[in-house]
């Protein structure tokens, strides 16, 4: 009998197929977690294992990315959309989108501010 992976808010499961050895070795994990009164460490563990296998386009953005993102929406007077904040494969979308026009606008902008100096 496979694990089932259950996420009722979503209504989505999926059947993943273990080892008898690795299902009673979760069992064994789920009920020292009970035992204890606390899940808080597994939990942890597994949100982390969880969160590293997902495709590469479904990880979070880079803090760099984020702050590029940031910069170009504020120049731009456009709106960086949140799935963009949430999804690097979105992020990437809108970089390739936008900077280079933040490129050229830098460029405008620099270019006019020398001329003006002079």
């Amino acid at each position: 009998m496979p694990l089932r992976l259950v996420d009722d808010d979503l209504d989505l499961s999926l059947d993943i197929a273990m080892s008898w050895s690795s299902r009673e070795a979760l069992g064994i994990q789920l009920e020292r977690c009970l035992s204890t009164g606390t899940n808080a460490p597994f939990e942890s563990r597994l949100i982390t294992s969880l969160a590293s296998i997902l495709d590469d386009d479904l990880q979070p953005p880079t803090q760099s990315q984020v702050s590029y993102a940031l910069s170009i929406a504020k120049a731009l007077a456009i709106s960086l959309p949140g799935e963009a904040l949430k999804y690097k494969g979105t992020m990437k979308q809108f970089l390739s989108r936008y900077a280079p026009v933040f490129r050229e606008h830098r460029w405008k902008y620099s270019t006019s501010a020398q001329v003006q100096q002079s």
